[in-house]
């Protein structure tokens, strides 16, 4: 009788750990982000709606704009962050996608011309559907994120950043290492909006600080590949470096590489830094590349706005704290 009784305990113990929560994932994997996806991209009348380009799937698709806006946010900032960090960014998501909707005038995706923006975050916007949301967070953390990104952008609905009357550019980044970049630093080009402020509380980001190592060897083939006149030294060329000009935000902004000057923002891109605060020093057959930040430090910073946000700042405080004179306001349907 003790024998039965342990046989059926143990087969409800296994119905319940194993077969039940795979059930359900695979029923929910396969209902339900179609589901939503069906529901939430039914256009209803007089909907805003954003031409997509999906580069997995060599298309465009139709897609209400506040549904937009969920992908975007779910892709590119952590669920887990404050409310009001999340709102900020539904913000400047949908402020970035309005400047650029070819039925309001925008000038739409210069890779798809057909197409209002595409999902290439080294292009335009990161977005992703929510069967990959699914896949991102998992079932039983999609609910929560999802509601929670849900309300973000229901609670910000309509609403865009404006510098004189205009939609801005709403540059934005990981973890700028404490204080954000001015934009002429970084491309030349000056904008009135996306000045250098300072960003604090942003320790909590995992690429606050990190280091990269290279060999000598390799250090020397990358430069010599990109300026093949250089003279340098391939046993000591750290020794030949110096830092010209540093940027209003602390970064490298131009220095000397043996008998040229380039940019902090073209050695960034040779060793693919985190950003160009950075600092080297010799090891051994190695060079130490030390960064602060990620991200081009331009705009908003995600982490020092979620740093905000844990301070008790509103979304507004925030986008305004980073675009420098500007107004949120309701955009014209």
């Amino acid at each position: 009788m003790m024998k039965s009784i342990a046989y059926y305990l143990i087969f409800f113990i296994f119905l319940l750990v194993i077969v039940l929560p795979a059930a359900i994932v695979r029923s929910c994997s396969g209902f339900l982000p179609e589901k939503l996806d069906e529901e939430s991209q039914m256009v209803k009348p007089r909907e805003l709606t954003v031409s997509l380009y999906v580069t997995s799937k060599k298309r465009i698709e139709k897609i209400p704009l506040e549904e937009y806006v969920k992908g975007v946010v779910a892709a590119e900032m952590p669920a887990s962050f404050k409310i009001e960090a999340l709102k900020a960014q539904a913000v400047a998501a949908r402020t970035y996608v309005y400047k650029r909707m070819r039925s309001k005038g925008g000038t739409g995706c210069s890779l798809h011309p057909e197409a209002d923006v595409c999902d290439d975050p080294t292009h335009c916007q990161a977005w992703i559907s929510t069967g990959q949301m699914l896949k991102k967070w998992g079932i039983f953390a999609f609910y929560h994120y999802y509601s929670k990104i849900s309300q973000a952008v229901k609670s910000t609905s309509g609403m865009v950043i404006l510098y004189q009357g205009e939609p801005i550019d709403p540059l934005f980044h990981s973890t700028s290492g404490g204080k954000t970049e001015n934009s002429e630093d970084v491309w030349g080009n000056f904008v009135p909006y996306l000045r250098s402020v300072t960003s604090p509380g942003e320790e909590s980001s995992p690429k606050f600080i990190a280091v990269k190592q290279l060999p000598v060897s390799e250090v020397v083939s990358k430069i010599r590949q990109k300026w093949p006149d250089i003279s340098i030294d391939p046993q000591n060329p750290e020794g030949q470096w110096e830092v010209v000009e540093r940027s209003e935000g602390g970064r490298i902004k131009k220095m000397r590489i043996g008998n040229r000057i380039v940019s902090g923002t073209e050695i960034r891109e040779l060793f693919q830094l985190n950003s160009t605060n950075f600092k080297w020093e010799r090891d051994k057959d190695k060079i130490k590349f030390t960064t602060i930040g990620y991200g081009h430090g331009v705009g908003l910073s995600q982490y020092g706005a979620n740093a905000m946000a844990e301070e008790g700042a509103s979304f507004i405080d925030i986008l305004k704290h980073y675009y420098t004179g500007v107004e949120i306001k309701k955009m014209d349907a």
